[in-house]
Order: structure tokens, then C-alpha cells, then sequence
């Protein structure tokens, strides 16, 4: 018969290693996410051109930049998770291998009865940047427009 604290040993072992085959099989690529600030924006605005992904965030109809907007990239058709982020603004940049991914975003602030989650298949090519903007319904609206500095050219 085997003891309790050697089966807690062995649960608990099998548990790590199931844990420790989650993580491996979540391949996390170079990102980063921002943007809340004017200089924040411009400076990822910048280094958009060191990624070959480019997602915005934001509110439809006002336009408003949106955060903690969590973010997960699948490549296809294999759906393995490549990145899992929850952004910290409007602007999320990743280096991707070229090919095929499902792009999805969740923010929990929209109005009632829209969708919080949207889900996009992009393409990112083996030079340049693949770029998307995913719209959520907020409700927002803005009075005054936007200052120079957050436009996204």
C-alpha cells in the first residue's frame, strides 16, 4: 500500500509536469503593447517597423484608444497559441513567422449586447507589416478630436 504522503508526492509531481508541458507548448513571440501616452504612442508608433504586426485597439464611432484589451494569436491551422497578452493601450506590435494566424481580442467594457470578442484570421507576409484595427462598441463618444500625436499613419 502506498503511503499518503507518497501519493501526494506523485500527484503533485504529475501536476508540475502537466503544468510544465501548458507552458512549453505556449510559445510566446517578442511583443510589446502601449501607447496610453503621446510619447508612448509615437515611440511605438516608431518601432512598428521592428515588427511585422501591428493591431490598434479602439472604440467604434468615437474612435477612442482602448486598454487592457486581452489579446491571443494562434497560428493556423495548427491553433497553437504563439501569444497571450492582456495590452497595457491601443497599440500592440509582434514579431510573427510569415504565415496565417487567428487573431482574437476580448474587452469586457462594451455596451450590452455587443460582442466582447473579436476574432480575425491575418495574414502576416514575409516582409512588411500586417496591419488590423479591432473595434469594440463602447458607447464611447468624444467631442473634441484627437491630438496630432495619437493619429496612426
Amino acid at each position: 500500500m502506498t503511503k499518503p504522503i507518497t501519493r501526494w508526492i506523485l500527484a503533485a509531481t504529475a501536476g508540475l509536469a502537466l503544468s510544465a508541458t501548458a507552458i512549453a507548448s505556449t510559445t510566446q513571440v517578442p511583443h510589446r503593447s502601449g501607447g496610453a501616452s503621446v510619447e508612448e504612442f509615437a515611440e511605438l508608433r516608431g518601432l512598428a517597423s521592428d515588427h511585422n504586426l501591428k493591431l490598434v485597439l479602439a472604440a467604434r464611432g468615437s474612435g477612442a484608444y482602448l486598454a487592457d484589451v486581452e489579446v491571443t494569436v494562434r497560428s493556423m491551422p495548427t491553433r497553437e497559441v504563439v501569444l497571450e497578452h492582456r495590452t497595457n493601450g491601443p497599440l500592440l506590435l509582434a514579431t510573427l513567422q510569415p504565415g496565417r494566424y487567428e487573431v482574437t481580442a476580448t474587452f469586457a467594457q462594451v455596451q450590452p449586447g455587443a460582442p466582447d470578442t473579436i476574432t480575425r484570421v491575418i495574414e502576416v507576409p514575409r516582409s512588411g507589416l500586417a496591419r488590423s484595427v479591432m473595434y469594440f462598441d463602447t458607447g464611447d463618444t468624444v467631442a473634441a478630436e484627437s491630438p496630432q500625436a495619437f493619429r496612426l499613419n
